[in-house]
């Protein structure tokens, strides 16, 4: 599984009409603002609840590749 997280920067007219100024492919997580930190915060841990990011999930898969290990052996 894999993911790309983008950065949209968009102005907004006075109709409240978006306009993209432009889309970044490595957007910075730096928190300026409470704001800033806010909507990063859980842009990360919704992206994680997507790809199924849990401890659970974890454990499993460093099994699996210790089996995986031990078979190549």
């Amino acid at each position: 599984m894999c993911f790309h997280i983008l950065g949209f920067d968009v102005m907004l007219t006075d109709e409240l009409r978006p306009i993209v100024i432009e889309v970044n492919h490595t957007p910075s997580f730096e928190t300026a603002t409470p704001l800033d930190y806010l909507v990063k915060k859980n842009l990360i841990k919704d992206t994680l609840k997507l790809m199924r990011v849990t401890q659970k999930n974890k454990r499993k898969n460093f099994e699996r590749a210790k089996e995986l290990a031990k078979m190549r052996l």
